[in-house]
């Protein structure tokens, strides 16, 4: 992964009025559209830890950087949140990331079980630092392995992301291709000294009939060429 060269990141506006998407837990003890500002992970390099001895570290891609000493002014990004551009997005990385697909390309429904899926709606516009085009990567001197690594090398890209956004200011968060649906976008938003508004509109669990379980199933099908079984 390469170096992040200082400079500021290309942006585009994400206007209010837009449709987010979050696949996650049913049973979280948190809203769809909180930012984790308590638990923010520590940093850890993953490269060191053998997974047959020790637990993978519950550290995401870009999680922002809360040790100054790492990322000068990473603590004033605050808290964040994962959200999907489009439903594609968080079947990508919501239930697919964690599924095998199998030979028959029929899904089972239980990758569903203990999911849901939430509407969220910005209310207010936001600005992104561009992760996902060419020019956009370039200009902060990364490539496709900053958007496109394993959780083995998630200390630098969150580094890598964290010093992004401090070297961009009135980005309030970064749009990426996700890794596993290239054609769907995903942003991971920080609150800085005034979060974006975000509503909830709608919610409900994947595990049982309706309009959540709907989309899913079409969205397997017409983006990724998936069925989900009905057992």
């Amino acid at each position: 992964m390469r170096s992040y060269n200082g400079a500021a990141a290309h942006t585009a506006v994400i206007t209010a009025g837009t449709e987010l998407w979050r696949v996650h837990r049913t049973n979280s003890d948190y809203a769809a559209n909180s930012f984790n500002a308590d638990s923010v992970a520590e940093l850890v390099d993953a490269l060191q830890i053998d997974p047959r001895r020790e637990p993978i570290p519950r550290q995401g891609r870009f999680d922002p950087v809360h040790d100054d000493v790492v990322c000068p002014g990473g603590t004033k990004l605050g808290g964040y949140l994962y959200a999907g551009c489009t439903v594609g997005a968080v079947v990508a990385e919501g239930i697919l990331r964690a599924t095998a697909v199998p030979h028959s390309t029929i899904m089972p429904s239980a990758a569903l079980t203990g999911l849901s899926l939430t509407r969220l709606v910005l209310r207010s516009e936001v600005t992104v630092a561009i992760l996902d085009t060419q020019a956009g990567l370039t200009a902060v001197n990364q490539d496709a392995s900053l958007t496109g690594c394993t959780w083995r090398e998630y200390r630098d890209s969150r580094v890598i992301c964290t010093d992004i956004l401090v070297g961009t200011p009135n980005a309030h968060g970064v749009r990426y291709r996700c890794r596993h649906g290239l054609d769907e976008r995903a942003v991971m938003l920080v609150q800085r000294s005034r979060p974006p508004e975000i509503e909830i509109t709608d919610s409900a669990r994947l595990d049982r009939p309706g309009w959540a379980y709907d989309r899913i199933e079409q969205s397997l099908f017409d983006d990724f060429g998936l069925v989900l079984s009905m057992t």
